[in-house]
């Protein structure tokens, strides 16, 4: 009873914003608002080129197809998403973005994969934001995380990517995690800001 206390307290001293409109929230768990939860668009994978999941029409695919296939991007990097990732650099804090993840893993219809990867070759990613959102994504899949170094050998494996910006660096690290001859390879990228 006295914690609910001070936290009624803190939040009558502190009130919580939206992170997006900055509205006053109701509730200081919360991150966005009731009207900025109801602007999040999903990407409508109908829309999407099939090789390279650009915008489509899409004009370099119809010439030399880059497959990145099988591959979800999840939002584009606009409105209330845009906000919960800017806090995510911030705070480091990834549970809402992974769950966000999830639900759109969910939708694609993707197997359970055996690890998690995330899309980062730097030798010590720790602190990348890749490597921190495949850490909550695994952590909420309860499966392991691995770095594209590790053993991969017959795995089925899930690559998350916070945003595809340049396809060719994405298929880089799709080429080289197929180098490590993995069963199945999948990848969710949370914000495309291709156009």
């Amino acid at each position: 009873m006295s914690k609910a206390l001070s936290n009624a307290l803190i939040h009558f001293f502190y009130p919580a914003y939206c992170l997006h409109c900055e509205d006053k929230l109701l509730s200081p768990k919360d991150l966005l608002c009731a009207d900025c939860l109801q602007q999040i668009e999903w990407i409508n994978p109908q829309e999407r080129c099939v090789h390279c999941f650009a915008p489509a029409p899409c004009r370099l695919c119809k010439t030399s197809p880059r497959p990145l296939r099988p591959h979800r991007s999840v939002f584009e990097g606009v409105g209330p998403v845009r906000s919960l990732y800017d806090d995510f650099l911030r705070t480091k804090r990834a549970d809402p973005l992974a769950s966000l993840l999830l639900l759109a893993w969910t939708r694609a219809s993707f197997p359970c994969p055996d690890a998690i990867v995330p899309a980062t070759l730097k030798i010590f990613p720790q602190q990348d934001p890749a490597y921190l959102l495949a850490k909550a994504v695994s952590r909420l899949l309860r499966c392991p995380l691995l770095l594209p170094r590790a053993s991969l050998q017959d795995k089925s494996l899930l690559l998350i990517t916070p945003i595809l910006q340049n396809l060719d660096e994405t298929l880089d690290i799709k080429n080289a995690l197929r180098g490590a001859f993995p069963r199945s390879l999948y990848s969710l990228a949370l914000i495309d800001l291709r156009t």
